[in-house]
């Protein structure tokens, strides 16, 4: 099966999938990380706020595409059963785009306008998905609603549709899964069950080698953060929850 992930920005597939997507790389599957936004000035802890304004941004992307690269690497033990790439479609992110600061990306509306749009649609097009797999949007950032809204299908129902619980937000705020769960089964207007790919692992391991995963991306998030986005996969015995609908259980039979 091909699998698409749709990653509003580099890390948001690692931090949120980063056991899952191992998993499937295992069972043999082709898995897409469709990267959206991926201009950006946003690498908080690198040289990024040093530079001079006209180099903030070239300087930024190229350091995470290379912490995509980094993480790439990471499953170089399954390549040889499944494939992981990657589909960068080059967007300003929301700073960038909407004109605001990094506080207000969890406040602001989303808007598809018809450059995203235009983007979404070719690239899930020519991706030719056998699955598609969404954020939740868990924690309200713009750019995670806007990908939600311009990458559902215009049949949820036939497609083997799923959504992961973004991180780090779910696990700053848990009590925001269920809403955010809610708001995207409304919005594709189908059920959504919980799931669970590949069998439990023993926690201390998984909790390890997600938080190694996740610190690929250390221009991003600081060590408080890591254990946070690692420790999270405990309480789903080492593994992480996605949200589906009835079309992706046929497909992945749990």
């Amino acid at each position: 099966m091909k699998i698409v992930v749709l990653s509003p920005h580099r890390n948001d597939a690692a931090f949120s999938l980063g056991l899952t997507i191992e998993s499937w790389l295992e069972q043999g599957h082709a898995v897409e990380v469709m990267n959206v936004f991926t201009r950006t000035e946003h690498a908080p802890f690198s040289d990024a706020g040093s530079l001079h304004p006209n180099d903030r941004a070239s300087f930024a992307s190229a350091v995470r595409k290379r912490e995509d690269e980094a993480w790439a690497k990471l499953y170089a033990s399954v390549a040889g059963r499944g494939r992981l790439t990657f589909d960068d479609l080059n967007l300003k992110d929301a700073p960038l785009r909407l004109h605001c600061s990094p506080a207000e990306v969890q406040s602001r509306v989303p808007l598809l306008t018809e450059k995203v749009m235009l983007k979404l649609t070719r690239a899930l097009e020519a991706a030719r998905a056998d699955a598609l797999v969404l954020p939740l949007g868990v924690g309200n950032h713009v750019d995670h609603l806007t990908v939600r809204m311009g990458a559902l299908p215009a049949d949820s129902g036939k497609v083997a549709l799923a959504f992961y619980e973004d991180l780090p937000y779910a696990a700053h705020e848990p009590s925001a899964v269920e809403a955010a769960v809610q708001a995207s089964s409304l919005a594709a207007g189908i059920p959504l069950q919980p799931y669970f790919a590949g069998s439990e692992r023993p926690t201390e391991a998984a909790v390890a080698r997600k938080r190694r995963l996740a610190l690929c991306y250390d221009s991003q998030i600081d060590d408080a953060t890591a254990d946070a986005i690692a420790g999270f996969c405990e309480q789903y015995e080492g593994r992480e929850r996605l949200w589906v609908n009835a079309a992706w259980r046929a497909a992945f039979p749990a």
